[in-house]
């Protein structure tokens, strides 16, 4: 069944290259969140959900 799939050189290539920056992307954010100072993190921690406005 998948030997009638026919690859081409540029989809694989195009693949790849997405991979790589979800892959780049996705270091980056976790690396920017551990790095992260601790009192940022506790005031985004203590943000309101909703507005108390009504």
């Amino acid at each position: 069944m998948f030997r009638r799939i026919l690859v081409e050189n540029w989809q694989t290539t195009l693949t790849l290259v997405s991979f790589a920056i979800f892959g780049a992307v996705f270091v980056s954010v976790l690396i920017r969140t551990a790095l992260a100072p601790r009192e940022k993190i506790n005031k985004i921690a203590n943000l309101p959900l909703e507005n108390d406005h009504e």
